[in-house]
């Protein structure tokens, strides 16, 4: 569909769900878009401007305000300003004070209009190669414009080069002044929709980022009419650029909901209103299973924010499981709040909850560990208001008595969980075994939203992982009849020697797995952060010992729960945590830490933030780096760093706690640099691979729910394996076999040296092309460990061995630099328009570069027949022409005819087939459209007439232009009633099929 048709219709659609297009403000330039919202700002401010409209000088020293909108951030903070009130204090020409309001976030309030306006002109940007732009379609609220959608024709080009467009932007300069208001970003074809944040900077652009939607069935929504109707509709496009955007002060950054978290918000708010409509409070709120890294943090302080706002509840408690956790969550929420809002969020002790639960003012949001809250139970607490609990990693609070007796003391209180690893029941039909005798369920009630490790994966929030699993083996020269091998193993994993070896692994592979992408023939070091987890306290402080001893050069912390018991070794334990925490203030010259109220609680703080890279640890200092934390306790669960791209495990884990610390590793980042989140177990490989796969079949398929559920004899489908669903890393050796044809289809156009540039447009296209996405996908295997030059064992789709060898053929690092170096060679020979980008990875770059670079080398190879029409040269495109559609290859066909009789004799540019493209699609269109009428024996002319009016994605009743054409031809061809009804059904299915 053309984009201009295409844009036409999305309008069409956007004002069915309560928009209005502006007609007489598109095609114009940015001035009168400001001067619109200067109608719009008297129009909302007449009660305070007293008759007296903005002046010229007024007017300019609001456009000067924007000015210090330096990123979205700065923008949402003035949209909502305070008590959900954007406003801009200016002084007016007679000296008095103003606040002007420019915005409101109560959806369906009825004190916002909402407008589109199309092809808007810039004429004078500031830092672009061009001055001048113009932009697809802009969505404004009250005149601002909040969001930006730009438009492809995905028949004639690729939809992700909206991405770019976007991107190339900013870097204009085009978001500043009034369009600085601009929070959300839109890609859009006919078949393809997605939307991102606006970043803050233009290095900030990162497709990692842009979401698609799905519905509430989980289903992809990839019709842009149906994301226009879910996401761009008034009222839910309102709550999109409010509710569900989240400012993160931490980084300056302005976050937005992706739609499971959107949903699972509504299904918590939707329950609290079923139950206020009812009158009956329910104990049993529900639960959220998101896995983790999925961004629970983020929907969990929504929805803690959004219940704190609700006229009947009278306090949110957020349950933490470790009192470590509560300064994090206390640092995110207030991160994530807005101004008027922080000081409602509170930590509190037992006797400080009594205090504020007696509090008059609006709802609060308290932070409590569930240990401190039932220590404040046990000494008499009790409370009958309506009160909502959100425990976070629901699976560990909820356990034991303390949840009993806190439902005992808070009679009234809605209770809700957030997990990514739910307690369930085995389920051994689908094969999900587990040693759970209550189940999350049974303490939250019913399941309300799912979103698993396997949707993550698919959606490239989360990466699946590469593990590698190691067995030790030991001699026992004089075995003693006393002891049994697990009481040698035992001994053999608390030994000096095994740990040494342990350490001795991981320095030997340090530089492999901390190093970065490679690029031009280097990695960049220590680009990467790991965690060694350990079973005990005494095992932390001796690998501690080991570190500093043998790795001097690395800058290591260790950390576990601070112990205030008397039983033996506690002591002894506490001092190495005292004197580690006293090193690292000196390393890190940060002796705050230990003037703190807690010490040891400012000590974990600081290394989370150094871990997450947040200020003031994020301006890429070497001094401010940690390479390496040794946990036994903390840190496994509720922290994430993208940063952190191994953990190594010297301790058994099972099921949820098991993929909670293997998720550590999992965050989304450059896929280059971090293709995987890699683990590495030391101890008991065979049993521990069992454990990891048992643990991602239960987190990937679910178990019951309830025991009900589990006795049930349900026939269901076998389960897919664990492989088929990208969670676990393919073999190094498979990928080396992959990507043999590659390589060697390089080597012919480049030599086998890498030491040619390639001659010829044609060969110089496919180097670059099949270039960039095999070298990405060296990097990934890099990445995961392999060593350029090295022979490793094959093994078979059972990861079992071969009995072969095999060997990338990229020899070594320089042999991978000089491919690298003729990339560049062979890209700066193209012309810039069609160069790929080699400086960012693209996630699928086969794929999102598929179409362009077809139609590139189309362009080429039909310029190259019109200088020689010989019959090799027609082969070449009818060849390269056959994957195309029947439509687009008759296209072809049709313009090689017309370059045949010389009817077309002047070089195609990229724009200019496309344009000669529309022109034969219009004309051949034209004639199915009068071949059709004549069928129909309906007069030709009327039914194009037709065509011009319609609408794709819209029914006669949405489009009545077309409606009231179509029984004027009815009524001109004498179409009775009855045959009515055939004919509109006939004409619309015509008119979809072209």
């Amino acid at each position: 569909m053309a984009e201009a048709k295409f844009e036409e219709a999305l309008i069409k659609k956007l004002e069915s769900v309560g928009w209005t297009y502006l007609k007489d403000f598109s095609n114009v330039s940015i001035k009168k878009i400001e001067q619109h919202w200067r109608d719009i700002l008297n129009e909302k401010n007449a009660h305070k401007l007293n008759g007296i409209p903005l002046s010229d000088i007024e007017f300019g020293l609001i456009l000067q305000e924007l000015q210090r909108i330096r990123t979205p951030y700065d923008a949402q903070i003035l949209l909502v300003g305070a008590g959900g009130v954007g406003s801009i204090p200016i002084t007016r020409d007679d000296g008095s004070s103003l606040e002007v309001e420019i915005f409101y976030d109560d959806v369906g309030g009825g004190r916002s209009r909402y407008e589109i306006v199309t092809q808007v002109r810039f004429d004078d940007l500031p830092k672009g190669l061009t001055t001048k732009r113009i932009i697809d379609i802009a969505l404004l609220i009250n005149g601002i414009p909040v969001g930006h959608i730009e438009e492809k024709d995905e028949h004639l080009q690729n939809q992700w080069s909206a991405f770019e467009q976007l991107k190339g932007y900013h870097g204009d300069g085009l978001y500043e002044g009034l369009f600085a208001f601009v929070q959300v970003q839109f890609i859009m074809s006919q078949h393809s929709a997605h939307y991102f944040a606006r970043p803050n900077s233009f290095e900030h652009y990162n497709k990692t980022f842009v979401f698609g939607w799905r519905d509430e069935n989980n289903k992809d929504v990839t019709d842009a009419f149906e994301f226009a109707h879910q996401v761009l509709g008034i009222p839910a496009f309102h709550r999109l650029i409010t509710v569900n955007m989240i400012p993160d002060a931490s980084n300056d950054n302005l976050m937005v909901m992706r739609s499971y978290q959107i949903q699972a918000t509504r299904e918590i708010i939707q329950r609290m209103k079923e139950m206020e409509a009812s009158g009956l409070v329910q104990k049993e709120g529900g639960y959220i299973w998101h896995t983790t890294g999925s961004g629970k943090t983020v929907t969990s302080f929504k929805v803690a924010q959004l219940l704190a706002s609700a006229p009947r509840i009278r306090n949110v408690l957020f349950i933490v499981d470790r009192v470590d956790l509560i300064d994090q969550t206390l640092d995110n929420f207030k991160d994530f709040a807005y101004m008027h809002f922080k000081k409602r969020i509170k930590k509190v002790n037992g006797q400080e909850l009594k205090k504020e639960l007696k509090h008059k003012g609006a709802s609060q949001i308290l932070l409590i560990s569930v240990q401190g809250l039932t220590k404040a139970v046990k000494r008499g607490l009790e409370n009958d208001d309506w009160n909502v609990i959100i425990m976070d990693e629901a699976h560990r609070s909820a356990s034991g008595d303390s949840v009993q007796l806190i439902k005992k003391a808070f009679k009234k209180t809605t209770w809700f969980g957030f997990t990514g690893t739910p307690n369930f029941y085995s389920d051994e039909i689908n094969d999900v075994k587990t040693t759970r005798d209550i189940s999350t369920h049974d303490i939250f009630g019913k399941r309300l939203h799912t979103y698993t490790i396997k949707d993550a994966i698919g959606d490239g929030n989360v990466l699946g992982f590469d593990v590698t699993y190691f067995k030790p083996h030991w001699v026992i020269e004089h075995p003693q009849d006393n002891f049994s091998e697990k009481d040698y193993e035992k001994e053999v994993y608390q030994s000096d020697v095994y740990r040494q070896e342990v350490v001795q692994d991981i320095l030997d592979n340090w530089k492999k797995t901390s190093s970065g992408a490679l690029n031009a023939g280097r990695r960049e070091e220590n680009a990467f952060q790991a965690m060694l987890a350990v079973s005990g306290k005494q095992a932390v402080v001796h690998y501690y010992n080991i570190f500093k001893e043998k790795a001097p050069q690395l800058n290591i912390a260790m950390t576990f729960s601070h112990d205030e018991s008397n039983e033996s070794g506690t002591k002894e334990q506490n001092e190495a945590l005292k004197k580690a925490i006293k090193e690292y203030t000196e390393k890190f010259n940060v002796p705050s830490i230990l003037d703190a109220k807690s010490p040891t609680r400012a000590y974990m703080l600081d290394i989370t933030k150094r871990l997450a890279r947040k200020k003031p640890y994020n301006q890429g200092k070497d001094e401010d780096r940690l390479d390496l934390v040794i946990v036994s306790d903390q840190l496994l669960t509720g922290f994430d760093s993208k940063f952190i791209n191994m953990i190594y495990m010297d301790k058994m884990l099972k099921e949820g706690m098991l993929i909670q610390a293997m998720s550590r590793t999992n965050r989304a980042f450059n896929l280059n640099s971090k293709p995987h989140g890699k683990v590495r177990f030391y101890r008991q490989g065979d049993e521990m691979q069992e454990f990891v796969e048992n643990a991602l079949r239960i987190y990937t398929r679910g178990g019951n729910d309830t025991l009900q559920e589990a006795e049930e004899d349900v026939e269901k489908q076998p389960p897919k394996e664990l492989e088929d669903d990208d969670i676990l890393a393919k073999p190094q050796s498979q990928q080396i076999n992959d990507l043999e044809e590659a390589i060697s289809r390089l080597k012919e156009l480049a030599d086998v040296d890498f030491s040619q540039v390639p001659r010829g447009q044609n060969d110089l296209k496919e180097f670059v092309n099949l270039g960039l996405a095999t070298q990405n996908k060296i990097q990934r295997l890099v990445q995961q460990g392999y060593e350029l030059g090295s022979e490793i064992e094959e093994l078979d789709g059972n990861r079992e061995p071969t009995g072969k060898m095999v060997r990338l053929d990229i020899s070594s690092i320089e042999e991978f630099g000089a491919l690298q170096a003729r990339l560049n060679d062979s890209r700066e020979k193209l012309p810039e328009g069609e160069r790929p980008d080699l400086t960012e990875i693209k996630i699928g770059i086969e794929f999102y570069h598929h179409e362009i670079i077809d139609y590139d080398m189309l362009v080429e190879l039909l310029n190259t027949f019109m200088d020689n029409k010989s019959e090799t040269n027609k082969e070449a495109i009818d060849k390269h022409i056959t994957p195309m559609d029947d439509e687009s290859r008759q296209e072809i066909k049709e313009i090689v005819d017309d370059i045949e009789t010389g009817e077309i004799n002047e070089h195609f540019t990229t724009e200019s087939l496309q344009n000669t493209r529309k022109k034969y699609r219009t004309e051949r269109r034209e004639l199915k459209i009068r071949r059709w009428a004549a069928n129909q024996d309906v007069n030709g002319n009327r039914i194009v007439e037709a065509f011009d009016l319609f609408l794709p994605g819209h029914t006669l009743i949405d489009n009545p232009k077309l409606a009231g054409i179509v029984h004027e031809i009815e009524e001109e061809e004498n179409i009775g009633f009855f045959g009515a009804s055939d004919f509109e059904e006939a004409l619309m299915s015509f008119f979809n099929s072209l």
